[in-house]
């Protein structure tokens, strides 16, 4: 019995130094999995700073409405006083984006100024003018305005501001275009109210208006203003954009592309 129990407790004795080093290894393992949980864990990410939004342009629905002293300051500035608003229609100018650049433009109706037609006929002005009745071709007399026309100038706007822009200097001066009734359609609801008619091609707004009896529209084309009818309208011409003493050149992709005509003296 004695030599069962010594025999007993030499094995407990050999067992202890086994289950504790076992006990170590199962406790290493343990922390050295919990650390690489830790360590895999993903840390908590703080959310991206909204981004900082810019001012987007103004947009030309978003101008304040034309007033009349800005509308003459805009006059001023490319005629020079030259010409006058005519106060004798209502409407007399409608803003609105004829040329279709996102840029606000204006129409003003004006008389020329007693005493300054001669500037209204210089040989180089600073703006386009143009008969809504005769066609721009080359070899035709030049347009000239007199004392009693009507005109209808369009201002084009320059940038965000529009016409109210200081740079805003492109002008088309047009004569026999100013009727009754005038009033601006935008290029979208235009479309839409025409769908299915056979259409010129628009670039911007327009201006509807009774013209020597029959109603139609302004309309910006290529590179100056035509008139659209409705009833006799066939289809767009190719059109070119001529100045007085220049002679348009004969590409079809380039209509402003203009080539002045040289005199040469002949040899004595």
């Amino acid at each position: 019995m004695r030599q069962t129990s010594d025999r007993s407790r030499q094995l407990t004795a050999t067992k202890m130094p086994r289950l504790r080093v076992g006990m170590a290894v199962f406790v290493a393992a343990s922390c050295f999995v919990c650390g690489c949980a830790r360590r895999e864990q993903p840390q908590e990410q703080k959310p991206p700073p909204p981004p900082t939004e810019a001012t987007p342009p103004r947009q030309v629905s978003q101008l304040s409405p034309p007033k009349l002293n800005e509308v003459q300051e805009a006059v001023n500035r490319v005629f020079k006083g030259a010409a006058l608003i005519d106060s004798s229609h209502n409407p007399n100018f409608i803003a609105a984006d004829f040329n279709g650049d996102d840029s606000q433009d204006i129409a003003v109706i004006l008389i020329p100024a007693q005493g300054r037609l001669s500037e209204m006929n210089e040989d180089s002005p600073p703006w386009i003018l143009r008969d809504l009745r005769t066609p721009a071709q080359t070899g035709m007399p030049s347009t000239r305005v007199t004392g009693n026309d009507v005109l209808l100038a369009v201002i084009h706007g320059f940038g965000p501001d529009g016409w109210r822009d200081m740079q805003a200097t492109q002008t088309y001066l047009l004569k026999n275009a100013v009727g009754s009734d005038v009033k601006m359609h935008s290029k979208s609801d235009f479309v839409m109210a025409n769908q299915g008619k056979k259409l010129p091609r628009l670039f911007g707004d327009l201006i509807g208006e009774v013209l020597q009896g029959r109603s139609g529209y302004l309309y910006f084309a290529d590179a100056t203003y035509s008139w659209y009818d409705p009833k006799t309208f066939k289809g767009e011409q190719e059109r070119r954009l001529i100045h007085p003493g220049v002679e348009a050149r004969r590409n079809k992709s380039d209509l402003l592309n203009l080539r002045v005509k040289r005199e040469i003296a002949p040899e004595k």
